[in-house]
């Protein structure tokens, strides 16, 4: 999602929980000094890389400092998981409102919840950076141990990766690989009419905390700062994914584009329709009150939210409530899919239908500032 130059809308797509994120270090800010990268030269740039994420893994790496690439044998009868993802300076963030460390581990939260979506554990990552030259040295490092804390968290190993001079913002692009059981898998595609909805966590902070720090709004209450670390440092669902594959759930996906968009991608790929129930939505309270009419396409349609869309038989829904591990993000009744086909909100069950709220997580779309 864009955050184009006084917009009010959104930037599009970790390990941590916002318990967690102010006990992990927020680090120095963007420019703080030190040499350039073309002070320091791209061998030295790509040793001291190397250097923090072979000492983040804590073992052996997986190629050795040199090769061309890295070799990986996944184990016998597993399937391999790939997704990759690019942050854009000015399109997804702004470096005044972010430090480089907390950049780091969000660029690796972005691309893993992807790789959540299906159930697979992350195993390995590279990072692609352009930059130019003169990018300071210590930024960069520091997003590099960002990434690496955040990968770590997930099980990952930063394993390789390239960088380049570039005449233009800075760019971040991840791709992640991870190991799934032999022929087992959350799709989309694998849903079928008459199951529930049902989402992790809770829907619409990132995008409130994006309107805080849109508008320039300071972080007064726990709240505000609660929905603002939501957005600057998110949590990708990795051990909610592998736990519902691990109970038999079939279809599922991430919601980093908003549940309204991928709520919909899910009833295509099925081949069905789908209700969302707009009183079920897990929400915080004061979305509803600081936003007023505003709260649905916050929850809905404001995406960055990372958390999980699953569809389950309804006669499974209980089941699976009831035995979802306690240290877990929530498990929520949201809707339903249904015979025919396209989306719609209710205002609740068996309700009255609502305008669908407006989205903006895709690039090169009008609707996008």
């Amino acid at each position: 999602m864009q955050i184009g130059a006084g917009s009010r809308r959104q930037i599009p797509k970790v390990g941590l929980t916002m318990s967690d994120s102010a006990a992990v270090p927020v680090g120095r800010p963007f420019g703080s000094g030190g040499p350039t990268l073309t002070d320091a030269g791209e061998g030295a740039l790509l040793e001291q890389l190397v250097d923090l994420a072979r000492t983040a893994a804590g073992h052996p790496p997986v190629g050795s400092a040199g090769d061309d690439a890295a070799v990986w044998t996944p184990p016998a009868g597993a399937d391999v998981a790939v997704t990759v993802d690019a942050l854009v300076e000015g399109v997804d963030f702004r470096r005044s409102w972010i430090t480089p460390r907390q950049l780091g581990r969000r660029c690796f939260t972005v691309a893993v919840s992807d790789l959540a979506g299906t159930g697979a554990q992350p195993v390995h990552c590279v990072v692609t950076l352009c930059a130019r030259g003169s990018e300071r040295l210590e930024d960069i490092l520091e997003i590099q141990r960002g990434l690496c804390e955040a990968a770590g968290a997930a099980g990952c190993d930063v394993i390789g990766g390239d960088v380049s001079a570039i005449d233009g913002p800075l760019v971040i692009d991840v791709c992640v690989s991870g190991r799934l059981p032999g022929g087992r898998a959350l799709r989309r595609r694998d849903g079928r009419a008459g199951d529930a909805l049902m989402v992790t966590g809770v829907v619409g902070r990132a995008a409130a905390g994006l309107r805080l720090l849109i508008d320039g709004a300071e972080a007064v209450t726990a709240m505000d700062r609660a929905w603002i670390d939501a957005q600057l440092q998110p949590q990708a669902r990795v051990r909610e994914g592998i736990e519902l594959l691990a109970r038999g759930v079939r279809c599922g996906g991430d919601i980093s584009d908003g549940l309204v968009l991928d709520a919909a991608r899910t009833c295509r790929a099925a081949g069905c329709g789908a209700d969302l129930w707009a009183e079920s939505l897990p929400v915080d309270p004061e979305l509803r009150t600081r936003f007023g009419d505003e709260w649905l396409e916050l929850a809905c349609g404001g995406g960055e939210d990372f958390e999980l869309l699953i569809a389950v038989p309804p006669a499974e829904v209980d089941a699976l409530v009831g035995a979802w591990p306690g240290d877990l993000a929530q498990l929520s009744l949201v809707g339903v899919l249904r015979e025919g086909s396209g989306l719609r909100v209710l205002d609740r069950r068996r309700g009255v239908e609502l305008p669908l709220p407006a989205t903006h997580a895709r690039h090169f779309s009008r609707s996008r500032p």
